[in-house]
């Protein structure tokens, strides 16, 4: 039996939290959501439990998604994770940002439930084929 995948969320926002485990309780994915709400919980809970997918909400206290990302892209633990900038800035400047940091995609909020489990599904299931 495989092991489940675990889907770090990085997002300080608590509506945000809760429609993303919502969306994917729904979805019957295999997958075990764990939570950061902000990038330095982000890192360490990386190098805990290796995620197989991180989505990093971009602006959160603490440490932002800008700052916690070159760091995971900088440590061997966690560098091959790839990690969906998911933002609510949508420029083509931000996108190419997230792009040059590391993002294996840019993802923009609002959120729409099928699309963000498309992407999901993009890194998580079909890198098993």
């Amino acid at each position: 039996m495989a092991m489940k995948k675990v889907l770090l969320l990085v997002e300080d926002d608590e509506d945000n939290r809760d429609l993303v485990m919502f969306v994917l309780k729904r979805s019957q994915m295999d997958i075990d959501l764990i939570v950061a709400e902000n990038g330095k919980e982000a890192i360490e809970l990386a190098i805990d439990r290796s995620p197989a997918l991180i989505l990093m909400d971009m602006q959160m206290p603490v440490m932002d998604g800008w700052t916690a990302i070159p760091i995971l892209k900088g440590d061997t633990r966690t560098k091959a994770i790839p990690v969906i900038a998911f933002t609510a800035q949508v420029r083509k400047e931000d996108q190419e940002r997230a792009l040059s940091i590391g993002c294996a995609e840019h993802y923009a909020k609002p959120m729409d439930p099928e699309e963000l489990l498309n992407v999901i599904r993009k890194y998580l299931i079909d890198k098993e084929k």
